[in-house]
């Protein structure tokens, strides 16, 4: 349930974050254009991105100054060693940094990761969100579960991006790795939606309001 504006935002990063690097890398190749080079100038569109909506909106926010480091960063890695495989290990850090936020949200944080987003996402659902929070401990134990298939996941991820820059083909890992992201995050969703039905969470936030389960306490 998103508004036309924001499914459109969604769409255009797909495609600059997830498509467009991965059609710049293969015809780059092409082109007989060095596995290192090609790996540096994909890794460009999603930066670019960044650029662009920080000149729109003077904000950065810290998802965006990532992507912005990680791109210097590969700069840095191809100037001084050239070597395509230390660049492909670029999507194994980002998943590490980002399964260390997940999970570590669920022991530092008043509220997981996963909770946040989706309420960040639905602002007209943020008081009922929090509502829900407050008042009913499966709510809670739900987003804490979809927190740690979340960064479990991505520390999978991880995992796999590493020995797959070291053991398969140069060429064959940036379609990999995008391929395990599509995929996991669709399984992921499917997963989320699942457990949050049967919670009876999408039935509150979609359809009329069931009263709170009055014995359930904050934790």
């Amino acid at each position: 349930m998103t508004a036309p504006g924001e499914t459109r935002q969604t769409i255009v990063a797909v495609l600059v974050d997830v498509v467009l690097p991965l059609a710049c890398y293969y015809a780059l190749r092409a082109f007989d254009v060095s596995e290192t080079t090609a790996l540096v100038v994909s890794g460009l569109p999603p930066a670019l991105r960044v650029a662009a909506t920080f000149a729109r909106t003077r904000r950065l926010d810290a998802m965006g100054l990532f992507v912005v480091l990680l791109v210097l960063l590969n700069l840095g890695t191809a100037a001084i060693t050239g070597d395509a495989r230390l660049l492909l290990v670029r999507g194994g850090w980002l998943s590490l940094l980002v399964a260390g936020w997940l999970l570590g949200s669920l022991v530092l944080g008043g509220r997981p990761v996963t909770y946040l987003a989706c309420r960040s996402l639905l602002p007209g659902k943020a008081g009922h969100l929090d509502h829900l929070w407050e008042t009913r401990a499966s709510f809670r134990r739900i987003w804490r579960l979809l927190t740690v298939l979340w960064g479990g996941a991505t520390l999978l991820g991880c995992a796999l991006n590493i020995v797959a820059a070291y053991t398969l083909p140069v060429d064959v890992v940036p379609a990999l790795d995008t391929g395990w992201h599509i995929g996991s995050f669709v399984v992921l969703q499917i997963v989320t939606q699942i457990l949050l039905r049967g919670e009876g969470t999408l039935g509150e936030l979609w359809h009329s309001p069931k009263p709170s389960h009055p014995t359930d306490q904050p934790t």
